[in-house]
């Protein structure tokens, strides 16, 4: 798999998309950028397995990835959906320590990463980027927890609802009907993320469309009517 120096970014894009750099100045963002090496990832290709050993921050520059982990019989259960600017890999910049997700690539993607021994050196240098990990570690964990809360403590219907109005927010474009989007996962992975099977979503769907809440344009493609 090609592994090179982070050339394609623009300037230092793949640095500043980053919310625990965003306390770098210019230079500072400079000499990290100078850690950064690029992999490329095919649709469906694993970017890690469940388990691996991981020491690196990897930082999504292009494409979507998502992250499961894998049940007894075999399905999943999607933790997070990384897109550009996203990364993962932070708890082990200090350690090297095995990654509790399978990382998959759900469309050609193209990830940075620096590597935990050269990241510590330049820790040392810039100390105030530890401080922002640790408060976006504690948002990570806080949206993770209310995933979790989510399965148990509301309907279907609104675990539905409110997933799809985050997907709205992040991967939506504005119409003078309503929200375009393209949705990031597939039926089957929906009901995976939200704790529940692909009929059930696909029944939902097809009731929030008699409704008028939604229009399914083409494929994945759907309106959020207004």
């Amino acid at each position: 798999m090609p592994v090179k120096v982070c050339e394609r970014c623009v300037g230092m894009s793949c640095v500043t998309r980053v919310p625990i750099f965003s306390s770098l100045n210019n230079q500072q963002r400079t000499e990290l950028l100078l850690l950064v090496e690029r992999k490329i990832l095919k649709k469906g290709e694993i970017f890690i397995h469940e388990q691996s050993e991981l020491s690196i921050l990897a930082i999504v520059n292009r494409g979507k990835l998502k992250a499961y982990t894998n049940g007894i019989n075999g399905k999943q259960s999607i933790l997070y959906l990384f897109n550009m600017g996203d990364f993962f890999g932070e708890h082990s910049l200090f350690v090297p320590h095995p990654i509790r997700y399978t990382v998959e690539a759900l469309e050609d993607s193209g990830v940075c990463m620096i590597r935990s021994e050269d990241f510590q050196v330049f820790l040392q240098s810039h100390p105030d980027t530890t401080f922002s990990i640790i408060r976006e570690l504690a948002n990570r964990l806080e949206m993770l927890e209310g995933n979790l809360t989510q399965l148990n403590a509301i309907s279907v219907d609104q675990r539905l609802s409110e997933l799809l109005d985050e997907f709205a927010k992040r991967y939506g474009t504005q119409t003078e009907e309503g929200v375009l989007l393209r949705l990031p996962l597939t039926q089957e992975e929906i009901g995976n993320r939200l704790g529940l099977t692909r009929e059930t979503i696909s029944r939902k769907l097809s009731q929030l469309q008699r409704e008028g809440k939604i229009r399914v344009i083409k494929g994945k493609t759907i309106l959020i009517l207004r």
